[in-house]
Order: structure tokens, then C-alpha cells, then sequence
């Protein structure tokens, strides 16, 4: 049997065991649930926005209605506050208690630091309404007062950390699936019939393929879904988001083959399904502490030095490099480093894995602790 024969046998087989099982079914249908009732909630409790506009007095007849109309398509209300002079409407924008100066001498909308285009739209329409016999209507020039802020919304913030921990659970998730498979096999002496036909880097090459392809079926399911659902507006978030948050896709990919072989080496040591957990511990923990480290270093500061390490980091890239997508976006030439790190690392992971599983797979007995399998590994 060659090599690609075997591997495909191997992984079919993988595939078809997990996809009777109910917890896939189970754990399919749960984060569909979530996605959804996400949606539904995002939707109910979104609020009707406000717009607090300030005019110099005296207020033309008829612009309080006319604003109020032009603001509906946005489904949102104007609340109108008269100030004596401009300076005192740049005074009350500048204290954020109105949302912008609209001056009709000047033709201009006065921001404090970022246009809002819905309002500029609104007060636009308004104005023209009013000024319909001018021909032309003057445009309403959009001004700040302040250079725009960068910011980062509570939409684009939910949905970064929302990724990051559907890649968490998702890698845990299947990484444990391998590794209780591989203890499995091998506390009920299955592996040895196994390994009659196929050699053991073929064995652990297909468990890994296909656990993970039924992986990322699910997370494409999933992510696709939640994607789709940000570009259609079904969340209160910009639509751009979609388009990020579809990268969990490819980074589960990327990051199940960097933790799988892990988690299938670590298997190979324990001769019980008892030991399966203890096993694992030391790869589930590695695979938190990337997730806590992350979420601690874009909370701090998304563009700091911690950030933009673990952005490229093999062992953080798959859970960080999605979320500070979202979070305030990533250069190509940082994407295209954490993906070549990340390679090399599976690369190099999956030949020491490749030799610890060929060497410990048949070896009865208690626990094979790392440090013995390193050496099984260095002298095989």
C-alpha cells in the first residue's frame, strides 16, 4: 500500500467515525444556535440612534422637521440645541455635547474629530429641502475640529474576540479528539493490527488530515455563516467586518496542523485512555496561555510591540493575527510572515512528532514522560 493510499484510508476512516458520532452533530448544531441567537439579540436590543445637532440662532422655519424627516431612512431621531454664536457651537462639539454644528452662513458641518456620514446625509438632505429654490443648493462641507481618532468599535471587538475564542475551542476541540483517537487505538492493542499495513507516520498523517478536514468543515459552517450574517447587516457592525472575521477559516487550518501533531505525539506516550488528559496537558496549556497572551496584549495596546510579536509568533499567529485584523487591521507583509513561520514550525513539529509516535506508539507500560520520548526520538 503507498504512502498516499494509506494516509487516505486512514483519514476517510477518521472522518467517517466522527461524523456518526453526536458530539460533532451536537457541537455543529450549538455553535449554528449561537450564531443565530446572536443575531437575533444584536437586532433586538439595537437601540434608535440620536443626533444632537447644534444651530445658530435664529433656526430656519421648517429644518427641525426637515431634519427629523431626513434622518428616518437611518432610523434614527434629531434633537436640535440653538447656540448663541459658532465658537460656542465648536465649544459645545469639542465637550461632545452635541454631535455637530450645523452653520448655514458657512455651509459647513462641524465634527469633533470623526464625520459621521449618516448625520452629514441627513443634514445634507435637510438643508437642500429647505434651500430648493437656490440653484444651485449648496453643498454642506463636512469639517473636524480635532484629527480623526482611531478607534475601535464594541461591534469590531466582539466579533475579534468572538474569533479568537472560536478558534480556541475549536483547536481544543479537535486537538483532543486526536489525541483520545491515538489512546484509544493504542490502549486497546487496535494499533498494533493497524500498523501491520500502515507505518506509523502514515497513521498519525491521516488521523491528523482527517479530524482535521471534518474540522474545518465545521469552522468554514460556522465562520462562513457568522460572516455572511455581518455583510448582510443582520449584526449592528460595519459589513467590512465579514471579510475579516472569515479569516478564522484558514487560520484554523493553518493552526490544527501546527497543534494536531502535538496533541498526536502527546497521545502516543499514554497507555490508557486514564492518562489521555494528563497526556495532553502540557499542548492544551501551551494553546491557552497563546489565547490569555494575546487577549492581554490587544487589550492593552492593538498596535504595541507585544501585539505585533505574537502577530507573527507561530504558536499565537493563528488566534491573534484574525482578532487584531478585525481590531485595527494587519499589513500583507505581516500576514505573509506569520504564515511562512507558522509552515516552518508544522514542518519541523511534524518530523520530531513523526519520530516520538513512531517510537512510543507500541511501548506498553506506564506514561512515557517528554523528556524519555525526546530521547527515543534523537537516537531512532
Amino acid at each position: 500500500m503507498s504512502a498516499r493510499q494509506a494516509i487516505t484510508l486512514v483519514a476517510w476512516r477518521e472522518i467517517q467515525e466522527r461524523l456518526r458520532s453526536r458530539a460533532f452533530l451536537a457541537s455543529t448544531l450549538l455553535m449554528l444556535a449561537l450564531v443565530g441567537a446572536s443575531s437575533a439579540m444584536s437586532l433586538a436590543l439595537s437601540t434608535e440612534k440620536t443626533y444632537k445637532v447644534a444651530i445658530v440662532t435664529p433656526v430656519p422655519q421648517g429644518l427641525d422637521a426637515a431634519l427629523r424627516r431626513a434622518a428616518k431612512p437611518f432610523e434614527a431621531k434629531v434633537e436640535i440645541r440653538t447656540v448663541p454664536s459658532a465658537a460656542a457651537g465648536r465649544e459645545q462639539v469639542n465637550a461632545k455635547k452635541v454631535d455637530v454644528l450645523l452653520l448655514l452662513a458657512t455651509s459647513q458641518l462641524v465634527f469633533r474629530s470623526d464625520v459621521n456620514a449618516q448625520a452629514a446625509a441627513a443634514a445634507d438632505t435637510a438643508v437642500r429641502e429647505l434651500r430648493h429654490h437656490l440653484q444651485p443648493a449648496p453643498e454642506l462641507a463636512a469639517v473636524t475640529l480635532q484629527p480623526p481618532e482611531k478607534k475601535t468599535t464594541d461591534a469590531k471587538t466582539l466579533a475579534a474576540y468572538a474569533g479568537a475564542l472560536l478558534l480556541l475551542t475549536t483547536l481544543a476541540l479537535y486537538g483532543q479528539w486526536v489525541l483520545t483517537g491515538v489512546v484509544e487505538e493504542k490502549s486497546t492493542r487496535v494499533v498494533e493490527l493497524i500498523l501491520s499495513t500502515v507505518r506509523p507516520r502514515h497513521l498519525m498523517a491521516g488521523k491528523v488530515i482527517g479530524i482535521g478536514l471534518l474540522g474545518f468543515g465545521q469552522v468554514a459552517l460556522i465562520g462562513g455563516v457568522a460572516a455572511a450574517l455581518f455583510a448582510a447587516g443582520l449584526f449592528d457592525a460595519p459589513a467590512s467586518i465579514g471579510g475579516s472575521l472569515a479569516l478564522v477559516i484558514p487560520w484554523f487550518a493553518l493552526g490544527f496542523a501546527l497543534y494536531a501533531v502535538a496533541y498526536a505525539a502527546a497521545g502516543a506516550l499514554a497507555s490508557r485512555q486514564q492518562d489521555a488528559n494528563s497526556a495532553g496537558t502540557a499542548v492544551t496549556y501551551t494553546l491557552l496561555a497563546a489565547f490569555f497572551l494575546g487577549y492581554v496584549a490587544l487589550a492593552n495596546d492593538t498596535n504595541g510591540l507585544l501585539a505585533n510579536l505574537l502577530t507573527i509568533f507561530p504558536l499565537t499567529a493563528p488566534l491573534v493575527l484574525p482578532a487584531r485584523s478585525i481590531l485595527v487591521g494587519v499589513p500583507v507583509w505581516e500576514h505573509a510572515l506569520a504564515v511562512l513561520l507558522v509552515l516552518t514550525t508544522t514542518y519541523a513539529l511534524v518530523r520530531l512528532a513523526g519520530r516520538i509516535y513512531s517510537q512510543a506508539l507500541l511501548r506498553g507500560g506506564p506514561r512515557i514522560d517528554l523528556r524519555s520520548a525526546l530521547r527515543l526520538a534523537r537516537h531512532s
